[in-house]
């Protein structure tokens, strides 16, 4: 888990995460918003706030805490991403328990939760996180990404790429992942800020962080789905990214992968 300035949702992030994982390794990027202590407040044995660093931000960087703790793990075990605004369902690990062998990654389609206009006029943006996320309701589904892979003594993960070498063929399975990425104006309004400084420093992503004030943010809620709470959301695959390979390719793969040619 990488962490920087989430002071208002990273501990109701870890209280709700601990309720499925067996450890949280977080790393924090230099927060100066009180998160880092927010985190050293809830260790456990499941929750280890590793360290701090000032490194420019990119996905590699969780290599680092990968290495360093993979001595925890056994054969078989799943590593997952984790961000503060992240919220994984319950049933996920379930899930992963399902996933069939020969499948070592998971892909999940990304709920991104909206601000909409509607909001703006009905929710009390100064209650606690754990009170304005389940209120957070209209969301859309444009994106999916890799989000957990499973380990194998083998692997091999430096800082130079997001995930290990040849983590192994993806499931078909794409469970949703709740996202929260804009959840009050005042914290719209420091994301921006703190992306384009990120991206002063270096990091090449956040195109987005052009934008410079959290209004540009606010959308119509008539252009989002709404989350009913049943469990059930609209997701049109079409728009989606293409995660299951090519069978030749992904036979490749399980022969390497199989034979011990890749790691």
């Amino acid at each position: 888990m990488l962490v920087k300035n989430e002071a208002d949702v990273v501990g109701y992030c870890l209280t709700e995460a601990a309720k499925w994982a067996d450890f949280i390794y977080v790393y924090d990027n230099e927060s100066t918003d009180g998160t880092w202590e927010i985190v050293q407040g809830l260790k456990s044995k499941q929750i280890i706030p590793w360290k701090q660093h000032n490194k420019v931000y990119q996905d590699g960087i969780r290599a680092d805490a990968f290495n360093e703790f993979r001595g925890n793990s056994s054969e078989g075990d799943w590593w997952l991403k984790l961000d503060a605004d992240d919220f994984y369902r319950p049933e996920f690990r379930q899930q992963l328990a399902g996933i069939p062998a020969g499948h070592d990654v998971v892909w999940t389609v990304t709920l991104d939760y909206q601000l909409t206009d509607k909001d703006l006029r009905e929710l009390d943006f100064e209650a606690p996180a754990d009170k304005i996320l389940p209120s957070l309701r209209y969301y859309k589904s444009a994106y999916s990404e890799p989000h957990a892979f499973r380990y194998r003594k083998r692997l091999s993960w430096t800082p130079a790429t997001a995930w290990p070498r040849h983590m192994g063929v993806a499931a078909r399975t794409r469970p949703p992942l709740k996202h929260y990425p804009h959840r009050s104006p005042k914290q719209i309004q420091a994301r921006l800020d703190l992306r384009r400084e990120m991206r002063a420093k270096g990091f090449k992503g956040w195109q987005h962080a052009s934008q410079t004030t959290w209004q540009e943010k606010v959308v119509p809620h008539t252009e989002c789905a709404f989350d009913d709470g049943s469990g059930r959301y609209q997701i049109d695959e079409r728009t989606l990214p293409r995660h299951i390979e090519p069978f030749p390719r992904r036979l490749v793969k399980q022969i390497l992968h199989g034979t011990g040619v890749w790691p």
